[in-house]
């Protein structure tokens, strides 16, 4: 028990740090966990969604995302998508079927 209500205080702390969050690959398997998590658990007052594309939500909880679309073949010139965020979050990959796996 001890356990659960110190982890509680350590949400509720980092909560009150009002920290951003950017996520990098949220279209995929592990990024679309990530971003879930993020969002149930309320962590970050600002969260931004960096991709090749727009997504789409329809839920309530993935209204106040935000989303910056950047050319990844040119990442300096979107430098500023970056730019304001305390914690980013990397899930870029490749399918198992583009891997061979």
């Amino acid at each position: 028990m001890a356990e659960t209500e110190a982890l509680s205080k350590l949400r509720e702390d980092f909560r009150m740090q009002n920290k951003s969050v950017f996520i990098l690959g949220a279209s995929g398997e592990t990024g679309r966990v990530l971003l879930k998590e993020i969002l149930e658990q309320a962590l970050f007052s600002k969260v931004t969604l960096i991709g090749r594309r727009k997504l789409t939500f329809e839920e309530e909880a993935y209204k106040n995302v935000n989303q910056e679309v950047v050319d990844f073949e040119k990442l300096d010139d979107y430098a500023s998508a970056f730019q304001g965020h305390d914690v980013g979050f990397c899930c870029l990959g490749t399918t198992r079927v583009k891997a061979g796996a």
